[in-house]
Parts: structure tokens; C-alpha cells; sequence
């Protein structure tokens, strides 16, 4: 008899089970699927199925994502409810929905992430920093940001790290991992103008600190997380070992920060001359003890709150990570696109060489580099096509319209921004790298007014092109990261040619992440020295 009875109840218990899970998995797809009904005036919707599958197909691309789903979708009102970071969120590619997100900034807040979800890789990594906070708490953060980045970067901060970067390719030269080239790079180049820091990675010898470094960084933009970021809550495997790596890695930048602090106030104050040399964390540190005695105050003189030594650590890290990966994937895009191209490339080439000479060890001045300003406009072509930021999400401080509909306080809104630089309403044959998109746009408008994009866009259309986001939120190291590119461009083009190996995938279509900061998968290029003394 007792042995029936716990039969039985085994049985209801497996049953119980099983209900729970099938309920459970119910209500995840009916959230996936089904989007809450909202009085926002019809905004259609992409379902869910379709994002997740683009997503997370065996060769992805996020050119494919958006051209069979985001593009369409967006096609007759460029608006949408599409599916991401577990939420339902509004997406456009209408640029002058763009404008109003980029410029309304006391409506289109910042997504404070660390605030809504404490928990996920990214806001534990740099929790409140200049990139996601608002108010007077984001002023404060500028206040003592801003200066750091009111500076000029002469062309010899660059030149160790590039020579090491040529010797690089030089000894490898064939089938070269581009992105792992670039990265090493950017790292090194990053540590070094942001902290003072030499990594080493182009050396080769990886240490604890550098693997730490990567794992961070591959944690923060890991796709599985960013659409499911509720696993982050419960990290398991792999995913426990990267949150464990972050804690070593905040006590390296804290521990990096104080050593630096005590110097600087140990010594006399930078001259000029000295502060045009020295590293972003040095300056923000400077201003950072000017505000601790003095106070940081908005335009209209209103005190604002200080900087805490863990937000000083957050902003230290979020240019440091984000900036080194979205200039190493800028880079790697814009090699791609000059070996699918190889008359733009030698275009370039000989602009280069009309300015330096053809001398094997030429490196170009501030003067020069200067002169070949014109070489942006291979820069900014590939950044239209290649987006390293996927989109710029916002919430709603309150009820927007946007064409016949009206987004409720509390929403979130996303520009797509491979939607809107893909978009042949604004980009006649997007496909096509053409960057006399932008020499065109600069002959028309002339020099740059505020709130224009004369110096930028390739289209007619202002606020259409946005890799950085604009107005008064806008990637404050944009200026570093455009000149970061067009040095490293004028090097390469004189001292390589390059071009994709056959049977590359990347000749008949790009593979790439699909989320968060886009980056080409397995990008190899042969490189080819120019100059005898190479060979």
C-alpha cells in the first residue's frame, strides 16, 4: 500500500513538474511573441521569431538582419515595436525622428541600465558613467570629462603603437586575423593615451591582465546576454568566471587611479605643454581633486553633485573598453571594405604618398595629417555602411508624437542605425562603398553650422548618418576615434596593399555580430608589403 501511494505521488509530482515548465515556457513565448497592447496608435510590430532567428543564425550578419527584417518592416511608417534586451522597445530609421531623439534630450533620456537592471555584465562593469546617466548627475560627469577631452593628440602619440603594428603584419602578412590585429592595437594605443598603460598586446605575450581585458570586453558584448539579459542574474559556467574576472579587473583600474593620484599630487601642476602629452585618466583625476575643493557648477551656476571615486573608475573604464573595441571594429570594417575595393584603395594610396613622399619610413606630421583630412571620407563611408553601435536607445520623460502615433511615457526608443545608413531613401545604392558620398555633402554645404551635418553626412538628409550619435549626447571621443582611423589609414595605404584571400566569405557577403558593437567574424586579409626594404 505505501509503495502505491508514493507511487502516486512521484507521479503528481513529475506531472506537477511538467506543467510548471510547459506554463513557464507558455508565458516566454507568449512575452516573445505577442507584444503588450499599448493606446500608441497601431505601431505595427516585427515579431519576435523573426529578430531572434537573424540573431542567432549559423553565419549571421547584421546587414542580413536588416535588410530581411528591420528595412521592410520600417519601410512604410519607420516606426515599429521590435523585440530586444528582453523588452519590447519602438524602432525607427526615420531621420528626422532620429533629430528629435538626438536633440530633446530632456525627453529622450538616457537608458540608465545600472538603475533598471543592476545585474547585467555591462552596468556591474561600468555602472553610472557620462554614457548613461542624465541630469545634473550626466553634468557633473561632463564637468569633469569634458577637459580630458578639449585636446589636440599629436601624430607622434601614435607612432610606437603603429610601427609595432607594421613589424606585426609584416611578419605575418598572409591570411591575417584583422580583428585580433586590430584590437591588439587599439588596446595597446588605448592603454597608453587613456591610462598611461603600455599592454603589450602587440607584443605578444599575454599575461593574466590581458586575458583578463579580453574576457571583459567579450562578456560586455556577448549576444546571448544582450537579448537575454535575465541570465545574467544567475551566471553560471563561463559566465561566472567572466563576472569574476570583471572584480580583478575593477581592482586593477582602482588600483591604477590611486597610484596616479598620488602622483599628481605629489608634483607641481602640468604645464601646458605637459598636459597636451599626458593621458585622459591623468587630466580627469587634475579636475577631478579641482572639483572636490572647488565645486563643479551648470551654466546657470547651480552646484552640482560630485563625482564619486567609484564613477571616476567607471568613466576610466568605459572609454577605455568601449573605445578600444569600437575602434578596433571600425578599423576592421574599413579594411574590408578597401580590399572589396581596391581602386578606392589606391586612391588613397596616392593622396598619401602626394602628401609623404613614398619614403619607406615616412610618418605624417600634425601639419600633414592635417592635409589629408579628405581621407575622413573613407572613414565616415565605412562607418555608414558598418555601424560599430547597432542603435541609440532612449526612454521617454513623457508622451511623444511621432507621425500619427504617440509613444506613451516610459517607453523605450531605439534608432536603428544600420536601418537609417542602409536606407536607400537616403543612400542611393547603400550597398555600394562610395566615399564621394561625403566630398559631395561638403561642396554643397560648406563649412560646418551647428546642428548641421555639413562635415558629416553623406545624404542630403541631416542627422542621417549617426555612428556616434549626435547632439548633446554624442560620443564625446568621436574626434579621437575619426582621427585614430585616418592615421592608421594614411599608414597602411603607404606601407601595404592588401586584399581578401579567395574564397573569403567576406567577397560575397560580410558575417558579423548582430547586436550591441558590430564586429566582422573570422576577417582575414593578405597584406603585401609596398616598399623593397619590407620584403
Amino acid at each position: 500500500m505505501n509503495s502505491v501511494l508514493l507511487a502516486w505521488i512521484l507521479s503528481n509530482i513529475r506531472a506537477a513538474l511538467l506543467l510548471s515548465l510547459v506554463a513557464a515556457f507558455s508565458w516566454l513565448m507568449y512575452k516573445l511573441f505577442v507584444p503588450p497592447k499599448i493606446n500608441d496608435g497601431g505601431v505595427p510590430h516585427i515579431p519576435a521569431y523573426k529578430t531572434l532567428y537573424w540573431t542567432f543564425k549559423s553565419k549571421p550578419s547584421r546587414l542580413d538582419l536588416c535588410n530581411n527584417v528591420d528595412i521592410p518592416a520600417l519601410e512604410k511608417t519607420g516606426l515599429v515595436r521590435s523585440w530586444l534586451w528582453g523588452r519590447w522597445m519602438y524602432k525607427t530609421n526615420n531621420a528626422e525622428y532620429a533629430r528629435q531623439l538626438f536633440l530633446k534630450t530632456s525627453v529622450y533620456e538616457k537608458v540608465e541600465m545600472h538603475n533598471i537592471i543592476p545585474y547585467v555584465f555591462r552596468a556591474v562593469a561600468a555602472g553610472g558613467n557620462l554614457m548613461t546617466e542624465n541630469g545634473d548627475t550626466f553634468k557633473a560627469h561632463r564637468s569633469i570629462v569634458g577637459p580630458a577631452f578639449r585636446r589636440s593628440w599629436p601624430a607622434s602619440t601614435f607612432r610606437r603603437h603603429l610601427d609595432k603594428l607594421e613589424r606585426v603584419i609584416k611578419a605575418q602578412h598572409i591570411s591575417i586575423d584583422v580583428l585580433n590585429v586590430c584590437r591588439r592595437t587599439t588596446l595597446d594605443l588605448l592603454g597608453h593615451t587613456i591610462m598611461g598603460i603600455d599592454f603589450g598586446a602587440l607584443d605578444y605575450v599575454d599575461g593574466e591582465l590581458l586575458e583578463i581585458c579580453w574576457d571583459v570586453v567579450e562578456a560586455g558584448i556577448a549576444p546571448l546576454y544582450l537579448v537575454f539579459p535575465i541570465l545574467d542574474k544567475y551566471p553560471l559556467g563561463r559566465r561566472a568566471k567572466s563576472f569574476s574576472n570583471l572584480k580583478k579587473f575593477h581592482k586593477f583600474i582602482e588600483s591604477t587611479i590611486e597610484n596616479k593620484r598620488k602622483e599628481i599630487l605629489s608634483r607641481k601642476k602640468l604645464s601646458d605643454a605637459e598636459r597636451n602629452n599626458a593621458d585622459l585618466l591623468t587630466l580627469m583625476i587634475e579636475a577631478h581633486e579641482h572639483t572636490k575643493k572647488h565645486g563643479a557648477r551648470d551654466e546657470n551656476g547651480k552646484l552640482l553633485p560630485s563625482m564619486t571615486q567609484e564613477e571616476l573608475r567607471n568613466n576610466t573604464i568605459i572609454f577605455f573598453v568601449a573605445g578600444h573595441d569600437a575602434t578596433a571594429y571600425g578599423l576592421s570594417h574599413m579594411l574590408m571594405d578597401l580590399a572589396l575595393n581596391p581602386d578606392i584603395q589606391q586612391s588613397a594610396r596616392e593622396r598619401v604618398i602626394s602628401v609623404l613622399g613614398d619614403d619607406p619610413d615616412a610618418f605624417p606630421t600634425d601639419e600633414q595629417l592635417a592635409e589629408l583630412a579628405d581621407l575622413d571620407m573613407i572613414v565616415k563611408e565605412s562607418l555608414r555602411k558598418n555601424s560599430v553601435v547597432s542603435d541609440v536607445r532612449r526612454v521617454l520623460k513623457e508622451p511623444v508624437n511621432l507621425g500619427t502615433y504617440t509613444l506613451p511615457k516610459g517607453a523605450w526608443v531605439m534608432v536603428d542605425l544600420w536601418a537609417m545608413q542602409n536606407n536607400p531613401k537616403y543612400y542611393p545604392h547603400p550597398e555600394r562603398f562610395d566615399p564621394s558620398r561625403f566630398d559631395d555633402m561638403a561642396k554643397k554645404n560648406g563649412n560646418h553650422r551647428p546642428n548641421s551635418q555639413s562635415d558629416q553626412a553623406g545624404s542630403s538628409v541631416p542627422f542621417s548618418w549617426a555612428p556616434f550619435s549626435e547632439g548633446g549626447r554624442k560620443c564625446i571621443g568621436h574626434k579621437f576615434a575619426l582621427l585614430t582611423q585616418r592615421i592608421m589609414l594614411a599608414m597602411l595605404v603607404h606601407r601595404f596593399t592588401w586584399s581578401l584571400p579567395s574564397g573569403s566569405p567576406f567577397l560575397t557577403r560580410p558575417l558579423t555580430t548582430t547586436s550591441g558593437l558590430i564586429s566582422p567574424i573570422d576577417l582575414k586579409i593578405d597584406f603585401a608589403p609596398r616598399h623593397k626594404k619590407a620584403q
